[in-house]
């Protein structure tokens, strides 16, 4: 995220915001920090900046609360001192912030939010993550446990634009886990999957298709078939979606079906890799659970 003023600076988001099964969240107090639990599909009765609104609670939305630019201008909240923009690909997106006070749950804080000049949060009016639910521990309940899930943990990274994820080693090369129940198909960076790919094996395979990354916006990406699975915890990953022309370059990976018309673009980088996989619901359907706890800075993964 390149931000507009002297104090503040990030890197882009790259997101959807969409989830699927969460009913409507309780907090569960136990023997040690109230868990805040989501179900069904997420969205709650809230009020923004004293605004009613649907807000949408999903793993996948930044600490800061991301509001659609229709119910901003009902907030009737001013830009502040900065500005950002995020990039998608090719194509960079606006943002601004301000501070507001949200309401729902039983809950009022007042915090940062951010918006966009494109919608983000689909069904809802604007969304966020764990990091921005004021909890110490927050679970996702994805569906009813079957008996037989095994936990998974991950270390958690917490950062407020962007979304909580976990990040694990490929070797000595860090890969950026995140989470989304609702996105049917795993998907990766093309970044990512040059490293998945150089660490397990496999090959593209198939012609291109359309995958949505955040903001409406589409990109290229072809299936990558591991030669061997990416196991951690309980789940096994066999095969991802690629995006083939941005965030990196897929160049050396084999492909099955190669096509000597194809362009495929390498994207120059900073200092900091961001080499990103997406888990979508091919994985997270055997999933009957994702906590994330951030006293023990943890994300647990409850799989069968």
């Amino acid at each position: 995220m390149r931000q507009r003023g002297k104090a503040m600076r990030g890197k882009a988001m790259r997101s959807r915001v969409i989830l699927a099964g969460l009913m409507a969240p309780m907090l569960i107090a136990g023997a040690g920090d109230p868990v805040f639990v989501v179900r069904g599909d997420g969205v709650v009765p809230a009020k923004l900046g004293g605004q009613p609104g649907k807000l949408l609670l999903s793993p996948w939305a930044p600490a800061a609360p991301t509001l659609n630019p229709g119910y901003r201008t009902r907030i009737g909240l001013h830009a502040g001192l900065f500005g950002f923009s995020v990039k998608v690909g090719p194509v960079k997106v606006r943002g601004d912030t301000s501070v507001t006070r949200l309401d729902y749950q039983g809950m009022s804080y007042r915090r940062r939010v951010v918006w966009f000049e494109r919608d983000y949060a689909q069904g809802a009016d604007a969304a966020v993550g764990p990091g921005g639910i004021p909890a110490r521990v927050v679970r996702f309940e994805l569906r009813a446990p079957s008996g037989g899930e095994r936990e998974t943990v991950l270390p958690l990274v917490q950062q407020m634009f962007r979304p909580s994820y976990a990040r694990v080693m490929l070797g000595k090369r860090p890969i950026i886990l995140l989470f989304d129940p609702q996105h049917p198909r795993s998907l990766a960076t093309a970044g990512a999957g040059a490293a998945l790919a150089e660490f397990l094996g496999g090959e593209l395979q198939g012609a291109p298709q359309p995958a949505h990354v955040a903001f409406g916006i589409m990109r290229p990406a072809r299936r990558l078939k591991f030669a061997r699975p990416l196991v951690f915890g309980g789940l096994r990953l066999d095969e991802v979606l690629v995006r083939i022309s941005d965030n990196g370059s897929v160049a050396g990976v084999k492909d099955a079906d190669a096509d000597p018309e194809e362009v495929v673009v390498t994207a120059k980088r900073g200092n900091e890799r961001r080499d990103v996989v997406i888990i979508g619901r091919d994985l997270l359907d055997r999933c009957a659970a994702i906590t994330f706890d951030k006293p023990a800075k943890q994300i647990r993964l409850a799989c069968a």
